[in-house]
């Protein structure tokens, strides 16, 4: 384990060395275009967007299941994230990759259970209970200075780590222990 951190920090150093390079990078001497972004990517306002026509458009302003969780886009935990997202993890290009993957996969789900939030106070109390647990973790990555790459990785990297372990490890180990001792009284 700790040589898989070593190895995730050092990864992380080399990606915002070559991000930093590549944003500094004003190379006149060529007659090439130098874009900063990596393939498959364009600029657009500051950072590096991947070029997809198969992603549906999506408000950057919604939060969809917390929005529908919490009844407003005013409720402090939705503005947390939105805060979370536009001013620190955005602010970054590999927040910028991440974000655009991100939502790719989450803007394919999530307006189907925000609607099914609104029809269905059960399931709307569900989630609610399901994602507070997430959304406090996530209040981590206030600890990100604005624009900071290594910070955002690193926290980013500890973030999803403890997400990880709260809804997958956690449960599994639980499931193991209760099989185990089901499996012993008989």
């Amino acid at each position: 384990m700790k040589y898989f951190m070593i190895f995730l920090i050092l990864v992380g150093l080399a990606s915002v060395s070559h991000a930093d390079e590549a944003l500094s990078s004003n190379d006149t001497e060529n007659n090439y275009d130098e874009s900063p972004c990596p393939p498959g990517t364009v600029l657009k306002d500051g950072l590096c967007v991947v070029v997809d026509h198969n992603v549906p458009p999506f408000n950057q302003g919604d939060c969809l299941i917390a929005t529908a969780s919490f009844g407003s886009e005013m409720a402090p935990q939705v503005q947390m994230l939105r805060e979370i997202r536009d001013k620190i993890v955005l602010k970054t290009y590999s927040g910028g990759l991440f974000m655009n993957g991100f939502n790719s996969i989450y803007y394919s789900f999530s307006p189907s259970i925000a609607e099914l939030e609104n029809e269905n106070s059960i399931f709307k109390e569900t989630v609610k209970i399901f994602i507070t647990p997430m959304i406090s973790v996530l209040s981590i990555m206030t600890f990100a200075e604005e624009g900071s790459e290594f910070q955002v990785i690193v926290l980013g990297i500890s973030t999803i780590g403890l997400v990880v372990g709260m809804y997958v490890v956690i449960p599994i180990v639980v499931g193991f222990k209760i099989h185990g001792r089901l499996r012993s009284r008989k």
